[in-house]
C-alpha cells in the first residue's frame, strides 16, 4: 500500500475509534484497538519523515495559503446547521456536565470584576473551578457576540484551523493546490465527525477551545514558526495539564540543539506569560486554588474508579475497564495507584524519546519533526491509560494527528507529466 493511503487509512480510523469504536468493537476490545492504530500511525509517519527535512517553501503569494485558512473556516462554518440542531437537542448541556456552565461561570465573574476562583453559584452542585484561565477566559467571546457559550469552542475550532490551514500551505506549497486544499479540509473531519456519531459530546462541551491551542502548538513545530510554538505552548499551559510531560522532552530538545539564547527566550516568556495569567492574579490571591482543584480530581477519580459510570467507561476510550480489575484488590483498595500505569507511560515515553534522540534519532529528525511525532503520541496515550476520560477530550489529539499527517504527506514526492 501507498505510504500516503496507508497513513490516512490509519487517521480515518483512529477518528472513528475515537467516536464510534465502541459501535464496532466491544468496549472492552476498542481501546487496545485504539492504542495500537495510534502507535501505528505515528510509527509510520515516522519512517515516512525519517531523513526528510522541511524543504524550504517556493515563492508563492499570500493569497494561496489564505484560500486554505479560508476553506478551513468555510468547512466549520458548513456545519453550523447540524450544530444548530444538537444544541437544540441538548438546550441545557448542564443536565449532562457541569463543565461550561463552570467555565462560562468563571468568564461572567472575572469579566465583571470579581474573583473566578471560588464556588460557581449559579451551576445546581456548587462546584468549585478546576479549569484554569486560558480553557474559561475565551468563554468572554459568547457574552460579547451574545450567543450561546458552546459557540465559543466552534469560534477557536475554526480560528484553530484557519491558522494550520495557512501556515501549513505557506511552508509546504510543494503540493499541489487541490491536494493541499483536501488537506485542509481533512483538518475539520475529527469535528464533523463528531457531529455525525457523537451529537451529546457536542452538544455538552466546547473543546474546541483546548483545541485550539494544540492546533497553533502543532503547527508552529511542522513549520517551525516561533510564534505559533510560544502562543501553543502558552494556551497549552494554561488550559489543560496533557502537556505535563511532553513539555520536559521539548525543553531537553530545544536545550541541547538549539542555541541556549532561543530556550531563555521562549522559556522566559511562557514564565511570565504563567505569571502574568495565573499566579498573579489568581493563585497569590488565593494560595489553596491547586490544592482544591487536586481535591475536586481526586474525587471525580474516586467516582469514577470505584462506582463506574457509562462516561467514562462504555465508550471504550480508556484501559480503565481493564486496569481497574488487573490492580491487586478491589477498586476502592487499588483507587492510590490508579494513575500509576498512566504516569509510567508518559515517564517512559520522555525517558525513552530523550534517550533516542540523544542515541540515534538526531541522525535522522530535526527536534521540531521529532518533537511534533511525540505530541501525536504522549497526551493520545495519557488518555488511553486515564482512569477517567471522556470522549469529547479525544478531537484535541485527533486535530494533531491531522497536522502530523500533513507533515508527512509533504514530503511525498510529487509526480509530474512530462510531454511524450
Amino acid at each position: 500500500m501507498h505510504p500516503h493511503r496507508r497513513l490516512l487509512l490509519l487517521f480515518l480510523l483512529q477518528v472513528i475509534l475515537c467516536v464510534y469504536g465502541n459501535f464496532i468493537f466491544v468496549t472492552r476490545v476498542n481501546p487496545f484497538v485504539l492504542l495500537l492504530t495510534t502507535l501505528a500511525l505515528v510509527y509510520y509517519a515516522a519512517l515516512e519523515l525519517k531523513n526528510k527535512p522541511s524543504e524550504p517553501a517556493r515563492s508563492e503569494t499570500w493569497t494561496i495559503p489564505l484560500l486554505h485558512g479560508l476553506v478551513g473556516i468555510g468547512a466549520v462554518i458548513a456545519l453550523i446547521s447540524p450544530l444548530n440542531r444538537i444544541f437544540r437537542q441538548f438546550p441545557d448541556p448542564s443536565k449532562f456536565s457541569d463543565v461550561i456552565p463552570q467555565m462560562k461561570g468563571q468568564a461572567d465573574l472575572f469579566f465583571s470584576g470579581q474573583f473566578p476562583y471560588v464556588t460557581i453559584e449559579t451551576v445546581s452542585n456548587r462546584p468549585y473551578p478546576v479549569y484554569l484561565p486560558l480553557q474559561w477566559m475565551p468563554f468572554q467571546i459568547s457574552n460579547i457576540l451574545r450567543i450561546d457559550a458552546r459557540w465559543t469552542g466552534v469560534v477557536l475550532f475554526a480560528a484553530g484551523v484557519f491558522v494550520a490551514g495557512y501556515f501549513l500551505r505557506k511552508h509546504y506549497n510543494n503540493l499541489p493546490l487541490s491536494n493541499s486544499i483536501l488537506r485542509t479540509l481533512l483538518l475539520v473531519f475529527p469535528f464533523w465527525a463528531f457531529i455525525q456519531w457523537s451529537k451529546k459530546d457536542v452538544g455538552v462541551s466546547a473543546e474546541g477551545v483546548v483545541t485550539f491551542w494544540y492546533l497553533l502548538l502543532a503547527t508552529g513545530l511542522a513549520v517551525k514558526n516561533r510564534w505559533l510554538l510560544f502562543l501553543g505552548l502558552v494556551g497549552g499551559i494554561l488550559s489543560r495539564y496533557s502537556l505535563l510531560f511532553w513539555l520536559p522532552l521539548w525543553a531537553l530538545l530545544l536545550w541541547w540543539h538549539e542555541p541556549k539564547r532561543y530556550s531563555f527566550l521562549l522559556w522566559g516568556g511562557v514564565i511570565i506569560a504563567v505569571l502574568g495569567l495565573f499566579v498573579v492574579p489568581f493563585l497569590l490571591k488565593d494560595p489553596s486554588i491547586l490544592a482544591k482543584m487536586s481535591a475536586h480530581y481526586a474525587k471525580c477519580d474516586e467516582s469514577s474508579w470505584v462506582y463506574p459510570d457509562e462516561y467514562t467507561y462504555q465508550e471504550g476510550l480508556s484501559l480503565n475497564i481493564h486496569l481497574r480489575e488487573w490492580l491487586p484488590g478491589k477498586p476502592s483498595d487499588s483507587l492510590p495507584y490508579a494513575h500509576w500505569p498512566q504516569l509510567l507511560v508518559q515517564l517512559l515515553c520522555m525517558a525513552g524519546g530523550w534517550m533516542y534522540y540523544r542515541r540515534e534519532g538526531h541522525k535522522h529528525y530535526d527536534i521540531y519533526t521529532y518533537a511534533l511525532l511525540w505530541l501525536a503520541l504522549m497526551p493520545m496515550l495519557l488518555y488511553i491509560f486515564s482512569p477517567m476520560v471522556f470522549r469529547y477530550y479525544m478531537l484535541m489529539p485527533l486535530s494533531v494527528s491531522a497536522v502530523l499527517c500533513w507533515r508527512v504527506w509533504a514530503n511525498f514526492p510529487q509526480k509530474t507529466v512530462t510531454a511524450p
